[in-house]
């Protein structure tokens, strides 16, 4: 049966929690019996272009598949843009996420649910933007030993890359306004200017629209999404695919799962591509692409993706998920 239970794993600037939960796979028929050794950890990261959502953005098959497969499965939320830069927000949170699964979850679940789990075998994945973030962690002194990257945001340094132009692809929507209380809305300040870590996505067509979303689509339509989630434009500090050439001959076992019809800002076929062939350039043992025709950008997000469903995209997300099972 399925156990979850949410911790908190970090703080904000002004001690906010940052919360995960966490889930596991509990066979036992008692819980007076010895600890029970799971083994392997991983970490996913929730999609929303580092300014929208939270971690209830993760199919559910995924989680408990990998819950089965003796991982024990932590989803953070992490601190969203543009109340905090990208790199001093969702970027320091993943590495921090990833720092207490090594360090502090195995004896937290030791002591409340009597689950024994290895803290260095970690490994990571995410949705777009939050697949950036699982890539982000290879860049680190103790990154996971295996990545699975959905449809990434990639090479968000070079700035003549679509991550940098505007967009035409969304479903057309107002221009947000800089009112006051959008702007009030925005920057949380009606609660203090609490720096958010969780924002639900609104369906289309809500009324009135929330102005977060307004404002994360009209930076995507014009171009500046980037400029605005990292003001100073410093942008290999959220850039995994800057460190290739340095990082490669250690870079973890990495797979990316990509759709070909996908042409959102920053991610997209030949994004995945190139980044595969310069991994394998700097000296990355193991890259490999699932690529899945027809499908757009966040496909798991949608009907036919779950684990056992019939079809491609359910059979790549499959492979992702044994690829990370095969390389922690």
């Amino acid at each position: 049966m399925m156990q979850s239970h949410d911790f908190t794993y970090a703080e904000g600037d002004n001690g906010e929690q940052l919360s995960t939960q966490v889930i596991w796979c509990d066979d036992s028929s008692s819980h007076a019996e010895a600890s029970k050794p799971i083994g392997n950890t991983v970490l996913i990261f929730h999609f929303g272009g580092l300014v929208i959502g939270n971690n209830s953005g993760r199919p559910d098959s995924q989680v408990h598949y990998l819950a089965k497969q003796n991982f024990v499965v932590v989803v953070p939320n992490y601190r969203l843009c543009p109340q905090v830069s990208a790199h001093a927000g969702p970027f320091a949170d993943a590495v921090a996420a990833s720092r207490w699964c090594r360090n502090t979850l195995p004896a937290l679940l030791k002591d409340s649910h009597q689950v024994a789990v290895d803290g260095t075998r970690l490994a990571a994945m995410g949705y777009s933007t939050g697949g950036t973030l699982a890539l982000w962690l290879a860049t680190q002194p103790s990154p996971p030993r295996s990545i699975a990257s959905f449809f990434p945001t990639l090479y968000l340094s070079d700035t003549t890359s679509s991550a940098h132009q505007p967009y035409g692809g969304f479903p057309p929507a107002p221009d947000y306004e800089p009112t006051a209380e959008n702007e009030d809305a925005l920057f949380n300040r009606g609660d203090g200017g609490r720096q958010l870590s969780s924002f639900d996505i609104a369906p289309p067509g809500t009324t009135p629209p929330q102005p977060r979303q307004l404002w994360f689509f009209t930076q995507i339509r014009n171009g500046t999404w980037m400029r605005a989630i990292q003001p100073d434009e410093n942008y290999h500090l959220i850039d995994p695919c800057a460190h290739f050439a340095d990082k490669g001959p250690h870079w973890p076992a990495t797979i990316f799962v990509q759709g070909d019809k996908d042409d959102v800002p920053g991610s997209g076929i030949a994004h995945v591509e190139r980044a595969a062939a310069d991994l394998k350039a700097a000296g990355a043992a193991t890259v490999r692409i699932e690529t899945v025709e027809g499908a757009p950008h966040n496909f798991t997000a949608f009907p036919g993706a779950d684990v056992g469903a019939p079809g491609r995209k359910a059979e790549a997300v499959q492979a992702a998920l044994d690829f990370l099972r095969e390389h922690v």
